[in-house]
């Protein structure tokens, strides 16, 4: 009898135990949801470095074309109530289980966070290429150069978890070279980067190359640039040793912190002046040092990107160097500055003039096409710009 009496106790105790987890369970519900309609929705995410999608409005063709469904899922993902929070969790439980790959970074050795390379969209790639032949012909008495630079996870394979798959960009460049005119020489660093790979040429939390990076990148490529008296002695200093970049936002791995360099040439005599779309006023500087104080201090680097950034030296070899660029070049350009007496930088992302009309009135010598390859590959913008559509 006192052992039936004992299990009736027992599963009381349980199936009371049972109501009040479900209880719980139920009102932690009610509570996320009560906070997610009290919350105000956040306009940017400060850890994942981009916009955040706001509430959809709904409209007939939208509901019809499920377009409205899509959004609002995208809208209840980006707004969830301690969002941020749960990101976290999720990376250190998939650690816990061995993974490296989150959100399309992979975690390799050294803390490093590589973006996983994607592959090549190929009609925006020809598009690009047949744009730049045709801006090639349309003025073949400029020096054309394209420096298409490998991203890490291609230089920095040994980085990599066991086993990770990696597109392979040496075919890239070699379809590149191969399609391109004879008249815009395509510069190859990978080799050069591949020798320097343990030297920090790539930051551990950010997609971009390091000022290490371009630097190696930069003695490479001055050759066939034509420049001359090439400077290899360099006062470096460090503007920042907590940066954590687009790759650390993406992943949610916050396990590393980077150092941001500026390069200063030695033993060089020279000054400039910069104006950019966003800013028209000339100043004495490349470098904002606000950027420092905010997330993406990579924008150090002329502020960002801009449409149009103008830089006029006191170097008088006439020289002029138009670049169509990606933010690859923010850092690399520094380099070019004491070798031209104007450079203009192009992004064709926002650029929406007519280039032919400025290469006449600047009176442009030479043309720089400088991009990551994953860009290169994936975004059209450049045959946009160089076609005026």
């Amino acid at each position: 009898m006192e052992l039936k009496r004992g299990k009736e106790r027992r599963r009381k105790e349980n199936k009371n135990l049972h109501r009040s987890m479900a209880w719980c369970f139920a009102g932690l519900v009610l509570l996320l949801v009560a906070a997610g309609i009290i919350q105000p929705d956040k306009k940017i995410s400060d850890e994942e470095n981009r916009v955040l999608t706001t509430f959809p409005k709904p409209g007939i063709e939208t509901i019809k074309n499920k377009e409205y469904m899509t959004a609002l899922e995208d809208y209840s993902s980006d707004q969830f109530v301690l969002r941020d929070l749960w990101i976290r969790l999720k990376v250190r439980c998939d650690l816990l289980i061995g993974k490296r790959e989150f959100n399309g970074v992979y975690l390799g050795k050294k803390k490093y966070l590589m973006q996983i390379p994607v592959g090549m969209d190929e009609k925006n790639t020809e598009e690009n290429l047949e744009a730049m032949n045709r801006f090639r012909q349309a003025n073949s008495d400029l020096k054309m150069n394209a420096l298409i630079v490998p991203n890490a996870a291609y230089i920095m394979k040994d980085y990599l978890p066991l086993g990770a798959p990696v597109r392979d960009q040496g075919e890239d460049m070699k379809y590149i070279k191969k399609q391109l005119s004879g008249g815009i020489g395509l510069i190859d660093i990978t080799e050069t980067l591949r020798k320097h790979a343990d030297e920090g040429i790539y930051y551990k939390t950010d997609h971009h190359w390091t000022s290490r990076g371009a630097a190696y990148g930069f003695g490479a490529a001055a050759k066939q640039l034509e420049i001359e008296g090439v400077v290899s002695d360099y006062k470096i200093h460090t503007v920042t040793t907590d940066f954590s970049g687009t790759l650390a936002s993406k992943s949610g791995y916050h396990k590393a912190k980077d150092t941001v360099e500026v390069y200063q040439p030695e033993n060089v005599e020279y000054q400039y002046l910069v104006s950019d779309s966003d800013n028209e006023e000339r100043r004495p500087t490349i470098y904002d040092r606000k950027a420092l104080e905010e997330k993406d201090k990579y924008q150090v680097f002329f502020g960002g990107n801009h449409a149009i950034v103008d830089i006029v030296t006191t170097n008088d070899n006439q020289r002029r160097l138009l670049i169509f660029k990606d933010s690859y070049a923010n850092c690399f350009v520094p380099f070019l500055i004491p070798y031209y007496s104007e450079i203009i930088m192009i992004d064709a992302r926002y650029y929406y003039e007519n280039v032919h009309t400025l290469v006449e009135n600047k009176g442009i010598t030479d043309v720089l096409f400088l991009y990551n390859m994953d860009t290169f590959l994936n975004d059209n913008s450049l045959a946009d710009v160089l076609t005026g559509e």
